[in-house]
């Protein structure tokens, strides 16, 4: 039985909302945008970055949906991330290719399984030797639709989402803690050297 696919097999793929030019933001808009720069390469969106805006055409764009995945095409990282619990009527740039299961792979697939595939290192490879451009490298939608995709059965798919998220997480905990050593010792700096330059000054 052959356990691997293409993409184009498993889901639909298009690109992101047509924006023209710099996407306007206003505070009121009905519309939220998901862009690049709210993207994680870790596969996450975060929402409290993204802007809201108006969307200049009557016709009802294709919002969003719940398990969606959205695949960054364009710039020196070629990843991707996962729909989840984002804003009703939310779009994203194009930018990204939106890639939805069928219906009927969504059966045999998870999203975030789908997504952290192509962050894996085989997928990332494949892209980057078929990626197009000098300084921008752009990623074609007939290489990701040929994209290679595993089947695995669900059961182990769960596994390892759950293990990616994990690893995710203790990964945010670890930078916060280097973090916060970074400011313990540059306050130790300031107090300790600031004291000696002013001991030095009264003598």
């Amino acid at each position: 039985m052959n356990d691997y696919f293409r993409l184009f097999d498993i889901a639909k793929i298009r690109l992101g909302h047509p924006f023209r030019g710099t996407i306007e933001y206003d505070p009121d808009g009905p519309v939220h945008v998901v862009q690049v720069r709210d993207t994680r390469v870790t596969g996450e969106i975060v929402q409290d970055e993204m802007i809201r805006t108006i969307l200049p055409t009557k016709k009802e764009p294709d919002w969003l949906q719940e398990g969606d995945i959205l695949f960054v095409a364009k710039g020196s990282k070629h990843y991707a991330v996962t729909v989840k619990g984002i804003p009703e009527h939310s779009v994203c740039s194009p930018h990204f290719y939106l890639i939805r299961l069928y219906g009927k792979a969504k059966q045999s697939f998870m999203p975030e399984f789908v997504a952290w595939q192509l962050n894996q290192q085989l997928a990332q490879r494949y892209f980057k030797s078929t990626a197009e451009g000098s300084l921008h490298l752009s990623v074609r939608k007939q290489v990701l639709q040929d994209a290679p995709i595993r089947k695995i059965d669900l059961e182990k798919q769960a596994q390892i989402v759950a293990l990616n998220n994990a690893a995710i997480k203790e990964e945010k905990v670890l930078r916060q803690l280097i973090e916060n050593r970074k400011a313990q010792l540059e306050s130790i700096a300031y107090q300790e050297l600031e004291t000696t330059k002013s001991a030095k000054v009264q003598d």
